[in-house]
């Protein structure tokens, strides 16, 4: 894994610090961003692979057909995110961060 610094606003740091504390969501701060970052990525790769590419398991079939295409869709989500990850690992940041 890799190390970044971010630049993050003291008001959502602490707005994440009291997502922990209150509701024990996250074990740190780092595993929030992680978290946050995988679900942005998914989020942009969904849009860039077309809705209706993904959303195999939300066209009302019965429960059995819904199991397999939820597990498709989990895996093409994953593979997404996946191929995401190594884009960021290998895109080399300029200057200070």
């Amino acid at each position: 894994m890799k190390c970044y610094s971010l630049v993050i606003d003291p008001k959502l740091v602490k707005e994440i610090d009291n997502l922990i504390k209150e509701h024990g969501l996250f074990s740190s701060r780092s595993d929030f961003i992680r978290d946050a970052i995988r679900a942005r990525l998914i989020e942009v790769r969904k849009s860039i692979l077309g809705k209706g590419e993904l959303d195999l398991g939300e066209k009302g079939l019965g429960a059995k057909g819904r199991g397999k295409q939820s597990r498709e869709k989990e895996e093409q989500e994953g593979k997404a995110v996946e191929e995401a990850m190594e884009e960021i690992e290998e895109y080399k940041f300029g200057g200070v961060h």
